[in-house]
């Protein structure tokens, strides 16, 4: 049985396009935060805009195995992800990130540089419509949540901080699928959703282990676990 889409394939890349833009917002903002609770926040309306992206393509294509990826991306993304999340930092003692090597204005500029840096790598590739949606910002904003996240990993001492970033990378994978694959098979989405939620569990004893050894989860004191 054959269902019409509810929306064009147009509707659907503006639906892209303004998350897209949604997405390198909340994942710029990630980079400047100091809460751990606020990052997290800021991750699970990340996993919530994607949803979106994602219940976008499945209105437009209307096929069970999109309704099923976006609801993977749904419980997954913006549910699971951020209550194990909260849960690891209400364990923890210090919820602030401390400074790192970077100063905060220095930092904010060096990340606001990235986006603009997207945009120009992915341009080549933007010429043309890539996939079914006609979403310009897509693909840049994958690249930029790519950085975003390597960044906020490369300058954060709190390993729960990194895990958010090593979150917003695979956002920005997933995002770029969106886009370049009118919608992700659900076989692969499921996959790649439970490989990211094992993922996050294993990192979340890691960080508890870290804690239980040092007393603190500051990636720096990883150098006093050396012989």
């Amino acid at each position: 049985m054959t269902v019409d889409p509810l929306i064009s394939l147009s509707t659907a890349g503006s639906v892209l396009d303004a998350a897209a833009l949604c997405l390198i917002a909340l994942a710029f903002a990630g980079t400047v935060v100091r809460t751990l609770s606020t990052s997290i926040a800021l991750l699970a309306a990340q996993g919530l805009v994607l949803s979106i992206a994602s219940g976008a393509a499945a209105l437009a294509e209307m096929e069970w195995r999109s309704w099923g990826a976006f609801a993977v991306a749904l419980a997954v993304k913006a549910i699971f992800i951020p209550l194990m999340l909260w849960r690891i930092l209400d364990r923890m003692p210090v919820r602030q990130e401390p400074p790192g090597f970077l100063s905060v204005k220095l930092a904010v500029p060096l990340a606001a540089a990235l986006i603009p840096i997207s945009y120009r790598a992915i341009e080549p590739f933007t010429a043309d419509t890539i996939g079914a949606f006609n979403a310009t910002n897509a693909l840049p904003a994958a690249l930029a949540l790519l950085l975003l996240g390597l960044f906020t990993m490369v300058t954060r001492k709190k390993a729960l901080s990194q895990v958010v970033g090593l979150v917003t990378m695979e956002n920005g994978l997933y995002l770029a699928a969106v886009a370049a694959t009118r919608g992700l098979p659900f076989a692969v989405e499921f996959g790649v959703a439970v490989d990211v939620l094992a993922g996050v569990a294993v990192m979340g004893l890691v960080i508890h282990e870290i804690m239980r050894v040092t007393g603190s989860t500051d990636v720096d004191r990883l150098r006093t676990l050396t012989g």
